[in-house]
Parts: C-alpha cells; sequence; structure tokens
C-alpha cells in the first residue's frame, strides 16, 4: 500500500502530491527531492531513508514516485508506476511539464480513481474512461530523449508523420471529427561493448513492437511479421534471417494464427500498449551501427592530452542516425578542452560538473565518417591521469532500421462499423542507443 504520489519536475519542483494516508506522509517530498540533489540526480529506483521507502521512474524529463511506509514489492510499485505514465498520457496526448501543469485537475483525477487509501483499483485506460469527467488540453509534444525510451509514440518531430499520435486516446464525446488511425512501431534498444581493439565484446537487442491507436468502432487488426522468421532457439533456422527469442504477448493478441503464417490478430484496446517485446539470440549475428577509432596522444606529461575520434557508421546507405551523442569521460583535473570538428552540424562542450565531453552530432549518414579532435587541458596532471580517460558512451536515434531484420509485411483493419472514413495506418521502424559503449 502507498502512502503518496509525487509528480516532481527535473529542477525540483512538486507538480503532483496526492496523499492516500495523511498521517504517514510527512515530508516526504523534501526527503526524497534532498536524496535526488545529493546524488546528482541519480538515484535508485528505491531508496529508503529512515522508515519510508520511496520508487521511482523518470519519464517525460518528470520524475513519477511512490512513497511507502510499509513492506511492499518493489516491481509491484515500479509497474504501477509505469502504468500511471501511461494512462497520463492516453488522457493527456504526451507527457511533459507543460502538459502536467495544464492538465493538473485531470490528473489528480485520474490518481484519485486508480488508487483508493493506497491500494491498486483500476490501471486500464479502458476501464478509467467512464469515471472521468476533466477534459484534456492538449499541448505539443516536446522532444525529449527520455520520452523515445518507453513512450514511443509522438517520440520526436522529424519522423512522426502528423501530430495525431501526440493527441490524448480519450476524447469528450461532445467532440467529432477524431481521426481514424492506427500507428504501429517497432523498437530496438542495443546494448554494445567494444574492445580497445575494436573487437565486439557484448551485443543485446531487446525490441518491441508498440501500437496506439484511434480506430472507432474496436475492430480488429492483423499484423503480418516475416514470413521466415524463427521464434525461439529449438526452431531450425537457416542463414540471416529475423531470429528472436524470449518473445511475449499481450493479452489481446490471438496466436492462432502465427505458428504457421506469422500473423498477429490483434483487437488494440484504448490506449498505448506493447504487442510484443522480444530479444535477439545471443548467437544471431548483430551488424553494429557504429565503430569509433580513438587515437590518444599523451607521452609528455608537461603538454595537454590530445583525443582523436573517428566515428563511422556502418548502415546502409538509405539510413541515418539522429540526435548522435558521444560522452568522454576526462581526468579530473581537467580546466577546459579546445575542440576541431570535422563538419557543420556538430557541436563539442566540456561539462565541468560531469567531467567530460560531450560531443554531439545532427545526423550521420550510412557509410559517412565523422571526427574530432579534442585538447584537454589538464594541469598538473600525471601518467595516472591517462586511466580516467574513457569509456566513450554513445547515444542515437536510427529511423526506418532495426538490427534484428523485422518486418511489417502488412497492416489490415478489419472495421466492422463500416466506418466512412478510410483508417491511416503508420509503421514506424526505430533503433535506440541502450547502452553502447566503446574501450579506449
Amino acid at each position: 500500500m502507498l502512502s503518496e504520489i509525487l509528480i516532481i519536475s527535473a529542477k525540483g519542483e512538486v507538480l503532483i502530491s496526492k496523499q492516500y494516508r495523511l498521517h504517514e506522509t510527512g515530508n516526504a517530498s523534501e526527503i526524497f527531492i534532498r536524496r535526488l540533489k545529493d546524488n546528482n540526480q541519480q538515484l535508485l529506483p528505491c531508496v529508503k531513508e529512515d522508515e519510508t521507502s520511496f520508487y521511482h521512474i523518470k519519464r517525460g524529463g518528470l520524475y513519477i514516485v511512490g512513497v511507502s511506509r510499509h513492506e511492499v514489492s518493489s516491481i509491484l510499485v515500479i509497474e504501477l508506476l509505469t502504468k500511471i505514465y501511461h494512462v497520463c498520457k492516453d488522457f493527456c496526448g504526451v507527457f511533459n511539464e507543460e502538459t502536467v501543469r495544464t492538465n493538473i485537475v485531470l490528473i489528480y483525477e485520474l490518481l484519485d480513481e486508480i488508487l483508493d487509501f493506497g491500494h491498486i483499483q483500476i490501471v486500464s485506460t479502458e476501464k478509467l474512461k467512464p469515471y472521468i469527467q476533466s477534459v484534456p488540453v492538449t499541448v505539443r509534444s516536446e522532444d525529449t530523449r527520455d520520452q523515445v525510451a518507453t513512450g514511443l509514440f509522438g517520440l520526436e518531430h522529424r519522423i512522426t508523420p502528423n501530430q495525431a499520435a501526440d493527441q490524448p486516446c480519450t476524447k469528450p464525446r461532445h467532440q467529432e471529427g477524431r481521426k481514424h488511425e492506427l500507428f504501429v512501431d517497432v523498437v530496438e534498444k542495443m546494448t554494445v561493448l567494444v574492445n580497445a581493439d575494436g573487437t565486439l565484446e557484448r551485443a543485446e537487442v531487446n525490441g518491441q513492437i508498440n501500437m496506439k491507436s484511434f480506430l472507432t468502432g474496436n475492430p480488429d487488426v492483423k499484423l503480418g511479421l516475416n514470413e521466415d522468421l524463427t521464434i525461439n532457439k529449438d526452431e531450425q533456422g537457416y542463414g540471416n534471417h529475423a531470429q528472436l527469442d524470449r518473445c511475449s504477448f499481450h493479452q489481446c493478441v490471438d496466436l492462432r494464427e502465427f505458428a504457421t503464417t506469422r500473423i498477429l490478430t490483434v483487437r488494440p484496446p484504448e490506449g498505448e500498449f506493447s504487442v510484443m517485446t522480444y530479444q535477439v539470440p545471443e548467437d544471431f549475428p548483430i551488424s553494429i551501427p557504429f565503430r569509433l577509432i580513438t587515437v590518444v596522444n599523451d607521452t609528455d606529461v608537461n603538454r595537454d592530452i590530445d583525443v582523436r575520434l573517428k566515428l563511422r557508421c556502418e548502415l546502409p546507405i538509405n539510413s541515418h542516425a539522429v540526435n548522435v551523442k558521444l560522452k568522454l569521460p576526462v581526468p579530473k583535473i581537467t580546466t577546459n578542452i579546445s575542440p576541431q570538428l570535422s563538419g557543420p552540424g556538430q557541436t563539442a562542450v566540456f561539462q565541468s560538473n560531469e567531467k567530460c565531453i560531450l560531443w554531439q552530432i545532427n545526423k550521420v549518414s550510412g557509410g559517412m565518417e565523422v571526427s574530432g579532435t579534442f585538447r584537454i587541458i589538464a594541469p598538473g596532471r600525471t601518467k595516472s591521469s591517462r586511466l580516467e580517460l574513457g569509456p566513450v558512451a554513445l547515444d542515437f536515434e536510427i529511423s526506418n532500421y532495426v538490427c534484428s531484420g523485422l518486418r511489417i509485411r502488412f497492416v489490415k483493419i478489419f472495421d466492422r462499423s463500416q466506418s466512412l472514413v478510410p483508417p491511416s495506418k503508420w509503421v514506424r521502424l526505430l533503433t535506440l542507443g541502450d547502452s553502447y559503449i566503446f574501450k579506449i
């Protein structure tokens, strides 16, 4: 049972404070904000102080916090906070600070229905809809990185075909003209570790097929995947076709045709949900999208350290990555850097609070190379300062590409309501760098 639900901005401002047990809450928000500042905004999902436990997730640049003075399952609370995030996003369209401020009455109303005296009641958008009276105020989404990690629709302006995916799934009955649209996203997150000599030490891919429906009449949707798709290691595969492992499906998915035709029949509920989650087998030959060559010149301790980074994009020519960011930790005695970059659309700054170089590249196309030379000004350094250099962390977004080879062959909508408006279908592929590390 929970005592309080908080929504806190990145600056430490309490936007929402819903108390369920007044005699147990106390100064919970002040304690969490203090712990957040003391740890430089790097808290574990579950922390405890005295007899109070704090559970949190970060979405859209905001912290959603559950507070409890009782022994509860950490996994249960984190799952509940994630459900709260998805419900708020379904009702409001997007989830960020401006949306929360604009729809504060609606969010309090949702929290009042989701929990009763700290106990979970309703977490389904479809079941909550009849009890919510507040009208959502639509706010245009912002391009935030946290939205991309878990909330895929409305994730950025570059690849979203229109703003329909940012609209609330629930609209007042008197509002007409809701678009007849369906959004399907295939998203894969990569965990990669590359040794200093360029050999691949680890490569993992976790993916999911997400769906958000604006369809009227609750129609069935058929998704056709690769015909030669191999599921689980016990199935016989051949060649380099798509192979998936540890697949799980949403309860609304009918799998009767899947074994023979690789077709998923879905009756989508209200809101956004994951149709399917999966992993790529460890023995599957994954082609990583980026390679990095690093040259470090630190032979003379009386001079600054020169680091040259050359990033090569191994994607097909018709694909490209955006929001590419490289973060290079530097010695703690570093005072500044002097960068030389290979072309326009690139920036490099020294983040003194984190003691690292942040190199940002707007766009990198397949087969393209970008390079940067960084002079690290570190007065009074020693030979051991070299040990503080690296590793390089890479972050990126790749549209129209997934490394597993999974494809959506077709999307068919069986509209029983015979709507006069033909449905629009949008399918998008996206690869994200979850933890992409180069040793140097």
